[in-house]
């Protein structure tokens, strides 16, 4: 039995009493945005990030001078929505001296689909935005999904952050995206703890025995890589399986970042939340002297303290990046000298240690030697420019023949589902369509341009489905709006005809895949959406042909296997059947078909 302290509506409370403490900061309660009271008087990039809760310090504990401009907070381990991330981008593009919005997320699938989705919706109201997507996890490496992110995360906020404060007169927002890229090609995690963590207001559950550990485990009590049994010395654990997997060389899965013993090279260690600061501190240098004993690396600066947590999880991470790579091509990109520099520019965010310790190779020589040493709401399809006409009456039409072909296909679509998945796809669907029939009559009332009608239809869709569909498709829609807005530049009374609904889908699908590495053949609703559009384009827009290139992909996906979603756990089971996604796809346009 794992004893807890429970709390009543924790993550508003938690930010409530977190603001209250600190003077520099402020609170959008609805949205639970943490921003900071005061802004550089100079131009500047704003940094805003977020995430769900329960690894605090993170995100609201690094918002301050010098880095984050706001934190946005979802409930414990779940992405806040993009409602509340781009009332945080408004807020921030308020400033006179903010030129521009960059939005950091860590790389799993709920962050980067709203995270993406925000700045897609910002760019559409004419916001200067971008997106950097964070990830540095030894332990896993799909070339699908990517790194999740881990403690790595904190020192891009920081360094990025630096960056766009002190140099926004120099460089444009791009560069900004680059140099956060950077930093993040150059930093390396793993991860370990004896046991999961105790969420608050939930029921403990592990399936660890006492006498084992687990390697390589994410922050929102993911399981780890590896199950270690018994469970090692500190020494051994970091010698033996944290060290070398964070070392493993160039061809290797894991492999991201060479470390040389020339390089000067940040240490990070991390607690995960429920070890004792004396336990961090004799981590710290164990890891050091292993360092310098088996690869003769001498970390330049070490952090150690409590940055990215997982609640109460008996864990820690290491953390390494290679300063000396990200000097050499920061100083002739971005005029960076010297990283250090970024990383001790003062702040007053209240989770960050401004002091921590510097080395010369000589020095960190002597000291290992020696054990002694010491809001905003507003109506945003209001402010969208006007563009494309449609003839509301059949275009109302086909969306609602489209919404009730999928519905009626919905248990056929729970069953292929339940057979590959969790068995949510139909319904998920299906409260789509409910979403976009109950705002069809409000729309065609008001006469919405297509413009328009696309940014409400994206809302919708997000806030009716929920979860990675939702997301996916919201962002599909966007990219189509970005599309229009492109095409049809300030023209108000252009005509939305096949040509210009060919640019327009084509555009959405781009975006889509900026989003997603799904592609055609991994059995997913991309191999149903991209025949349709390519066909629909490559024959002028007729819609039967491409109707049956979706049809065929969709047949297409009983043979592959999964890539993606939890079909992918499944492994050649996942063959036998058709992709629900795609399903649903080729349904709704049956139904758009019917009423042609």
């Amino acid at each position: 039995m794992v004893k807890s302290l429970e709390v009543d509506e924790s993550v508003i409370q938690s930010l409530k009493g977190f603001v209250c403490s600190h003077d520099n900061l402020g609170l959008l309660k609805k949205d639970r945005v943490v921003y900071r009271t005061k802004n550089p008087k100079s131009p500047y990039y704003a940094v805003i990030s977020g995430g769900g809760s329960g690894h605090e310090p993170l995100h609201a504990g690094f918002v301050g001078e010098n880095f984050l401009t706001a934190a946005v907070c979802g409930d414990v381990f779940a992405s806040p929505s993009t409602k509340q991330i781009l009332n945080a981008v408004k807020l921030a593009n308020k400033d006179e001296n903010c030129k521009g919005v960059l939005l950091i997320a860590k790389n799993y699938t709920g962050d980067v689909l709203h995270f993406g989705l925000t700045s897609e919706r910002a760019r559409s109201l004419g916001i200067n935005c971008e997106n950097l997507i964070v990830g540095e996890d030894v332990s896993v490496n799909s070339k699908f999904v990517g790194r999740r992110a881990l403690a790595g995360t904190v020192l891009a906020h920081k360094l990025v952050s630096a960056f766009a404060t002190t140099n926004a007169s120099n460089y444009d927002l791009s560069d900004v995206v680059n140099f956060g890229k950077l930093i993040n090609k150059n930093m390396i995690t793993i991860g370990a703890a004896l046991d999961h963590c105790k969420v608050p207001g939930r029921k403990f559950e592990s399936s660890l025995k006492e006498t084992q550990m687990e390697l390589g485990l994410g922050i929102h009590n993911e399981p780890g890589v590896e199950t270690l049994e018994p469970i090692p010395s500190v020494y051994d654990l970091i010698k033996e399986k944290m060290l070398k997997r964070l070392f493993k060389k160039e061809g290797d899965d894991t492999s991201f970042v060479d470390i040389k013993s020339s390089d000067e090279v940040l240490l990070l260690v991390n607690n995960l939340g429920g070890l004792s600061n004396f336990a961090i501190s004799s981590i710290v240098f164990t890891t050091l002297s292993l360092l310098k004993e088996e690869y003769d690396v001498k970390p330049k600066v070490v952090l150690a303290g409590t940055y990215v947590t997982a609640f109460n999880s008996p864990g820690f991470s290491l953390t390494l990046m290679n300063l000396s790579e990200i000097n050499n091509v920061s100083k002739g990109s971005y005029g960076v000298d010297n990283i250090v520099d970024l990383l001790k520019l003062e702040t007053d965010a209240a989770g960050w240690n401004s002091d921590f310790k510097c080395f010369t190779k000589d020095e960190l020589e002597g000291f290992l030697g020696d054990n002694e040493n010491e809001q905003i709401e507003e109506a945003d399809s209001e402010n969208l420019n006007k563009i494309g006409k449609v003839n509301y009456q059949r275009l109302s039409q086909m969306l609602k023949s489209g919404c009730e072909s999928l519905k009626k296909a919905e248990p056929h679509i729970t069953h292929l589902d339940s057979q590959v998945g969790d068995g949510d796809c139909g319904y998920t669907l299906v409260n789509g369509c409910d979403g976009i029939l109950k705002n069809l009559p409000k729309w065609e009332k008001n006469n919405y341009s297509f413009s328009q009608l696309l940014h409400n239809l994206s809302e919708v869709i997000e806030e009716s489905m929920g979860g990675t569909s939702g997301g996916l498709y919201s962002i599909f829609i966007s990219g189509c709006l970005s599309g229009l807005l492109e095409e049809a530049k300030s023209d108000s009374d252009a005509e939305v005809d096949s040509t210009i609904l060919s640019t327009v889908l084509n555009k959405g699908l781009d975006v889509l895949f900026k989003y997603t590495k799904a592609r055609e053949g991994d059995s997913t609703m991309i191999d149903a959406l991209e025949p349709f559009i390519r066909k629909f384009k490559d024959t002028n827009g007729d819609f039967t042909a491409a109707f049956k290139a979706a049809e065929e992909g969709m047949n297409k996906t009983a043979e592959y296997q999964a890539k993606f979603g939890r079909a992918s756990y499944v492994g050649e089971s996942s063959t036998k059947y058709a992709d629900p996604g795609a399903v649903g796809v080729v349904e709704f346009l049956k139904g758009i078909s019917e009423a042609l």
